[in-house]
């Protein structure tokens, strides 16, 4: 078994101080303080928590519909604004009858990124989203493009919406590997391990993988003398800057112990 190689246990109070100076940013991906995967609050892709929100009025999170597109006149949108309630701290939208009608207004739209006209699950109507359909992506990884052009806890997924699907950016669940600076800001019964750069929401003290999250493994800390953990595991780095922000981003490496001899890759946090 391999044993991890990037420092993950030592050296503790330099990456906790490397991690306080990337500090909390109000930039792209919205205002507020970090979530971890369950709630909201923005935060850049630098800060710790996970970023929900968006760099446009589109995706921004919004507990109301009148919170959405400050920026542009009564009546201006195509549609009437919406405040969808099935994305984690809300996405705010507006109903639409064609892509044309996304960024038809005046300030409804603040950078390049494309949006699409499209329905949504069950909900039987029409709204704007981000995309990450292929032309609007080109030869970039589509869930590394919804991470770092709408919001690092934005997936590119499905709209759902039957004949009428498209692919969107959209806040997807984090779960083991976000980035945390206290309990609170991870979901379910997770903890915040911040002894990890960063922080790392995972669940400590795992005698065998099965006893971990699905989608994580049970992995030995180098040299003994601390608790197992849970640390997601990955096929590719887009896996291990989801809910981290580049910054933070953990390695997907096989560089690990892990304590049932698993085979997997799992997300190391380490300084970059």
């Amino acid at each position: 078994m391999k044993k991890l190689s990037l420092g993950l246990w030592m050296g503790i109070a330099s990456v906790l101080a490397l991690g306080s100076a990337c500090g909390d940013d109000s930039g792209a991906t919205g205002a507020g303080g970090g979530a971890g995967s369950g709630g909201a609050g923005g935060g850049s892709p630098t800060s710790t928590g996970a970023g929900a929100g968006s760099p446009e009025p589109t995706g921004a999170e919004c507990a109301a519909a009148d919170e959405c597109y400050p920026g542009v006149a009564d009546g201006e949108l195509a549609g009437d604004a919406i405040c969808l309630d099935e994305a984690r701290g809300g996405y705010c939208t507006h109903a639409c009858t064609s892509d044309a009608d996304c960024c038809a207004a005046e300030g409804e739209c603040e950078t390049g990124i494309a949006q699409v006209c499209s329905p949504f699950e069950s909900t039987g109507q029409n709204m704007c989203f981000l995309s990450c359909e292929g032309d609007d992506v080109g030869d970039r990884d589509e869930q590394e493009f919804c991470q770092f052009e709408a919001g690092r806890d934005f997936i590119c997924r499905s709209s759902g919406g039957g004949s009428g699907n498209r692919k969107i950016c959209f806040p997807g669940d984090c779960g083991v590997g976000a980035a945390c600076e206290l309990d609170g800001d991870c979901s379910g019964d997770l903890t915040c391990v911040t002894s990890l750069f960063g922080g790392y929401c995972s669940r400590e003290g795992c005698e065998t993988s099965e006893e971990c999250p699905e989608g994580s493994r049970c992995v030995a800390p180098e040299g003994g003398g601390s608790a197992n953990v849970c640390l997601r595991t990955c096929a590719s780095g887009s896996d291990c800057s989801f809910c981290r922000g580049e910054e933070l981003a953990a390695s997907c490496s096989d560089e690990a112990e892990f304590v049932d001899g698993s085979p997997e890759s799992v997300c190391v946090p380490s300084e970059l």
